[in-house]
C-alpha cells in the first residue's frame, strides 16, 4: 500500500500515511513471536518510507497501540487474569478504547504533525515504561482446551 499510494501522494503534492504497530514491535513478548517480528518489521518499514517519500512531501508515521479494547482482543480484555497484568505494568490504570488510538492517528494524519516523519507514538497508558504481560496462564489454558 505505501508503494502505491505513496507514488499517488507524491504525484497530488504529498501527505501523510499512518501505520499501526504495536508495543509488541519493542517489548518482548513470549509466545508471540510471529505478531512482534512482524510488527518490528510495520517499524522498519515505516523508518525507511519515511525517508524514501520525504523528499517528495510524504510523510510516514506511526502509532504503537498498547492492549485496546477491540473484536480482535476480546479475548485478552474479558480475561480477568490478562488485565490485571496489564495494569500492574500501567501507570494509567484503563485498557484503551478506540479513541485512544483514532486520535493518534489523526495527529499524525493531518497538519498539526507537517513537520513530524519516520515517527512513532506510543499509546498505552505508560505500559511500555515497564514490562510486557507474561502470557503463560493464557497458553497453559489453551493447552487444557
Amino acid at each position: 500500500m505505501i508503494k502505491h499510494a505513496g507514488q499517488h501522494m507524491a504525484d497530488a503534492g504529498g501527505r501523510s500515511i499512518v501505520a499501526v504497530s504495536s508495543t509488541a514491535a519493542i517489548q518482548s513478548c513470549r509466545f508471540l513471536a510471529a505478531y512482534c517480528a512482524g510488527k518490528a518489521g510495520v517499524d522498519a518499514l515505516v523508518r525507511v518510507a519515511a525517508d524514501e517519500l520525504g523528499a517528495l512531501g510524504v510523510r510516514v508515521n506511526a502509532v504503537r497501540p498498547g492492549l485496546t479494547a477491540t473484536d480482535t482482543t476480546q479475548g485478552l480484555v474479558n480475561n480477568d487474569s490478562v488485565v490485571a497484568q496489564y495494569l500492574d505494568q500501567q501507570p494509567l490504570q484503563r485498557i484503551g478504547r478506540p479513541d485512544d488510538i483514532a486520535e493518534a492517528i489523526r495527529f499524525l494524519a493531518g497538519p498539526e504533525s507537517s513537520f513530524t516523519t519516520g515517527q512513532f507514538i506510543t499509546v498505552d497508558g505508560g505500559h511500555t515504561l515497564r514490562s510486557f504481560v507474561d502470557f503463560s496462564d493464557v497458553v497453559a489454558s489453551r493447552a487444557q482446551s
